[in-house]
């Protein structure tokens, strides 16, 4: 391999790492913000990344979806699971698995 070649997919593998960091924590901060709406107990070491994908922003331009899954408790004895989908750097979807059925924000 050429060292631009090295160089440059040395550069795309930090961007990512990057970007997917960025991404995670406006992930946990939505999850967060929606489980203390909700005064219910947001877990979180549960937060995964589940799917990764291509979507369009809102722009209308591709960029990379990701989709992630988070844990939540009533009371602390017991644990639904949310989920987060995030276009890009934004935030587009949320759900949590309430038992008194799926909300949506």
């Amino acid at each position: 391999m050429t060292p631009l070649l090295i160089a440059l997919l040395a550069g795309l593998a930090i961007w990512y790492v990057n970007d997917t960091l960025r991404c995670r924590e406006r992930v946990v901060r939505a999850a967060r913000n929606a489980c203390a709406e909700l005064r219910v107990q947001f877990l979180d070491q549960s937060v995964a990344q589940t799917r990764l994908g291509l979507g369009r922003g809102a722009d209308g331009r591709l960029r990379l979806r990701r989709e992630y899954r988070f844990d939540f408790s009533l009371d602390g004895s017991d644990r639904y699971a949310g989920y987060v989908t995030c276009i890009g750097q934004r935030v587009t979807g949320l759900s949590l698995d309430h038992p008194d059925g799926r909300l949506v924000q």
